[in-house]
């Protein structure tokens, strides 16, 4: 019965119109989103290390003007000295030096003498040209990276390794969720609404609840991954295959760190999978309790923005911050540990979260429906709320 269940539902989700809606959306969004993003002449590396150029000798300015009267600001005048010359350097061995392995011995030295001026305070530089200590320990990352894995580097390089991050920037988090709660809005409702139909299956609620998280959740992962590899072949027709070897950086144990692209999608679809199980046992939980395919998403939507309304307040609770785990673009990359101001907050801690609190709507799910059917008097057995 469970098979014949489960196949009655994806008869059901295949003539849903807004079933072909959501397929439509994630089939297209990658390969429509890769195709601007291949169009567009990101900065070089050789256009970015001479801009950093320009702003050391900015910098360079305004130290001048206090060294001689302020200790600080002579050390710190030194310790850019020695930047503004390993600049130079880099600016070379990236074009005509072609010495990939000197440019990145002389980055880590370079971010080496940043963290120095930062533990002196940035004395002497005006906050718009400090060079904030996140930004410093993300190209450590990605560096210490490439030198370990002998990678090799061109002007050009570094303008391909975050495509796939910033697609799933895009998607992730309050798009993700409106998706989720869209599909997953009338799981129970449906019922209530062909009850002569519906209440007849010998089927066990818990079965029912199985059935249409497997239904569903397969639905929408199959085509998030078919949309994104749609959208990866054709990139790969536009760019060449050893351009996508670059690292992606991700916050990891309270410090970032680099990663293959491929070993960051394994963790991103992983995470994507948690998240889809679990907004749709959210989804079957505000069905049982407001039995209303509008609510679901409202609810849903209020629930995901409530710390940022209580940030907005001048509050931010601790105990809100897992209903943000969802964007698993951000936790990755660690911009909602910086955002929340929760070093906690990296992938593994997000996945066990998730993971608990999907245990808990179970247990919630399953509760629920007990309470039910034992109000329901036994000879009425049609009256039973699912």
């Amino acid at each position: 019965m469970f098979r014949k269940f489960s196949l009655f539902e994806i008869k059901l989700l295949l003539r849903n119109r807004k079933s072909a809606f959501i397929a439509l959306f994630l089939l297209l969004f990658f390969p429509l989103f890769f195709m601007y993003y291949s169009q567009e002449e990101p900065e070089t590396l050789t256009e970015q290390k001479r801009a950093e150029t320009q702003a050391s000798y900015a910098i360079f300015y305004h130290l001048d003007q206090k060294r001689h009267d302020m200790p600080e600001v002579a050390e710190v005048y030194d310790y850019h000295t020695q930047i503004q010359s390993l600049l130079g350097m880099q600016v070379w061995n990236i074009g005509s030096g072609k010495d990939g392995e000197q440019y990145v011995e002389d980055g880590l030295e370079i971010n080496q003498l940043r963290l120095k001026v930062h533990e002196l305070g940035n004395e002497g530089i005006p906050d718009y040209l400090i060079i904030p200590e996140e930004e410093i320990l993300k190209e450590n990352a990605l560096l210490e990276y490439i030198k370990q894995n002998d990678l090799p580097i061109d002007s050009e390089s570094f303008m391909t390794n975050n495509y796939f991050a910033d697609a799933f920037a895009m998607v992730s988090g309050l798009v993700f969720l409106v998706i989720m709660l869209i599909s997953g809005n009338e799981l129970l409702v449906y019922e209530l609404k062909h009850q002569s139909v519906m209440r007849g299956l010998p089927l066990a609620f818990m079965r029912k609840v199985t059935s249409k998280i497997m239904v569903y959740g397969i639905f929408i992962y199959l085509l998030l991954l078919l949309g994104f590899s749609i959208g990866s072949l054709y990139l790969s027709s536009k760019m060449e295959g050893n351009e996508f070897s670059f690292p992606i950086l991700i916050y990891q144990n309270e410090e970032y760190t680099a990663i293959s692209a491929s070993q960051y999608l394994l963790y991103l679809f992983l995470g994507m999978a948690l998240v889809i199980i679990l907004l749709l046992l959210l989804s079957i939980l505000l069905n049982m309790l407001f039995k209303n395919a509008f609510a679901n998403i409202l609810v849903g939507l209020g629930i995901y923005l409530l710390p940022d309304i209580a940030m907005a307040a001048g509050f931010n609770w601790n105990f809100l911050h897992p209903v943000k785990f969802i964007d698993m673009s951000k936790v990755l990359s660690g911009e909602l540990a910086v955002e929340l101001e929760n070093s906690f907050i990296d992938y593994w801690n997000a996945m066990a979260v998730l993971g608990g609190l999907s245990l808990l709507l179970i247990g919630v799910i399953y509760a629920i429906n007990k309470i039910n059917y034992q109000r329901v008097p036994k000879d009425m057995p049609l009256e039973k709320t699912f």
